[in-house]
């Protein structure tokens, strides 16, 4: 390769560098700003169970938002965090050889974020979370061996498969599940942040409850999903097809 082709691809990477940290901070500050503002877990389930109520969109759900999720760990553990990475006091705290990465963040946050909403929940959901992320953190050392080299991307091929497995979970979500079965608008144009940071413990207590367990929140989720439904119906809302349910009922 020659000079001017190597400062181009320098170049290149740069600037994809840039704008990666730039897609992390926001997505950070988006969930911990949502997370700061549900109070608890009848709560933060309601605001996604309102568009999530038919059986097949809740299916799909269930397996494309830890395709999301898990894609967008993979994503952030790429983006050591400026100034803090190398601080030898963070690295002592953490294990092995591992950085402090936006993706260490995210998983810590939503550890943090569901523990205090619902500790029993929460602690039951740390292993999916630790899984997740430890799963990440390996294909992303694996990768970068193969690299060969110190470039942030490593071959770019995990970040391809990992593109290719978030753009096709969305895809999955918001058109077969949320035009095709639910006829409902995706929560994701009420509140990205509140999306992204209910979205994997509503799939999870899907599973819980599928097997019988914590019906309780189950019950008082429902009836908060009712509630919140009927409001934003009267409210005039035409993107959700059970509202034309709610008229005839």
């Amino acid at each position: 390769m020659s000079e001017a082709n190597k400062k181009t691809t320098a170049k290149g990477l740069t600037l994809n560098l840039i704008a990666a940290h730039v897609v992390g901070l926001v997505t950070l500050a988006l969930i911990i700003k949502e997370a700061a503002a549900f109070s608890n877990a009848t709560e933060a389930l309601a605001f996604y169970g309102v568009y999530h109520r038919e059986p097949g969109n809740q299916l799909i759900h269930f397996f494309g938002v830890p395709g999301i999720l898990w894609s967008g760990l993979i994503f952030l553990v790429h983006l050591d965090v400026p100034f803090l990475s190398n601080n030898k006091t963070i690295q002592y705290l953490l294990p092995g050889s591992q950085q402090l990465t936006y993706g260490l963040i995210l998983a810590l946050v939503y550890l943090v974020f569901y523990l205090n909403i619902d500790p029993i929940g929460g602690s039951l959901y740390a292993p999916i979370i630790y899984a997740m992320y430890s799963s990440a953190c390996y294909l992303h050392d694996q990768d970068q061996e193969k690299s060969g080299s110190k470039s942030w991307a490593g071959t770019g091929k995990l970040l391809r498969y990992a593109l290719f497995i978030h753009v096709f979970s969305w895809y999955t979500q918001i058109h077969w599940g949320h035009k095709l079965i639910e006829g409902a608008q995706p929560a994701v144009l009420e509140s990205i942040g509140g999306a992204l940071t209910v979205a994997p413990l509503f799939a999870y207590y899907e599973f819980l409850w599928l097997i019988g367990l914590n019906q309780d929140l189950q019950m008082q989720t429902l009836q908060a999903v009712q509630e919140k439904t009927i409001e934003i119906c009267a409210a005039g809302n035409t993107a959700m097809r059970v509202c034309e349910t709610l008229k005839t009922s």
